[in-house]
C-alpha cells in the first residue's frame, strides 16, 4: 500500500534570507554596471568614426596648393554625402581657418573614395576630418 509522505519545506531562517537578498542585490548591481559600461562603449563610436581620412598637400597644375586624399569606409554600408572639414593650423597647432569640402560620389562599403580641395587657407599644417555622412544600405527602395 502506498502512503503519501508529505515533505515539509523549511522556511529560510532570517540569516539565510538576508544572505540570499544580499547576493541578489550584488548580482543586480554588477549586471547594471556591466550594462552601463556596454552602453558607454557602444555610444562612444560616432557614425563619422567609421570613416578614415588620409591626405597630403601638393601643388596643383595652376601652382596653388591643394589637399588630396582618400576617405576609407570601414562599414558594410555606403557612405553618401560625406562632408569634410579642412582646417589650417599654425605652428602651435591652433586652428587659423577652416573650409568645408565634399568627397566625390559615395564611398563604397569597405572601400575608399578620392577627394581634392584647393587651398585658399594658409597654415603651417592642415587637418582633414569627417564632418558628416549619410549611411545608405542596399535594397529594392534604391537607398
Amino acid at each position: 500500500m502506498w502512503t503519501k509522505r508529505l515533505h515539509h519545506t523549511r522556511r529560510p531562517t532570517p540569516c539565510t534570507a538576508r544572505a540570499l537578498r544580499a547576493v541578489l542585490v550584488s548580482m543586480l548591481a554588477l549586471a547594471a554596471v556591466g550594462v552601463e559600461t556596454a552602453k558607454a562603449q557602444m555610444a562612444s563610436r560616432t557614425p563619422e568614426s567609421y570613416l578614415r581620412v588620409e591626405s597630403t598637400v601638393e601643388p596643383s597644375k595652376s601652382g596653388r596648393q591643394r589637399i588630396t586624399g582618400y576617405v576609407y569606409n570601414e562599414r558594410d554600408l555606403r557612405a553618401a554625402n560625406v562632408q569634410l572639414l579642412v582646417e589650417a593650423l599654425d605652428a602651435s597647432g591652433q586652428v587659423v581657418g577652416s573650409t568645408p569640402a565634399w568627397v566625390y560620389g559615395e564611398v563604397p562599403p569597405r572601400n575608399r573614395s578620392y577627394f581634392e580641395v584647393p587651398l585658399s587657407l594658409s597654415g603651417s599644417s592642415y587637418r582633414v576630418t569627417v564632418r558628416s555622412v549619410d549611411w545608405r544600405g542596399y535594397g529594392a527602395g534604391g537607398g
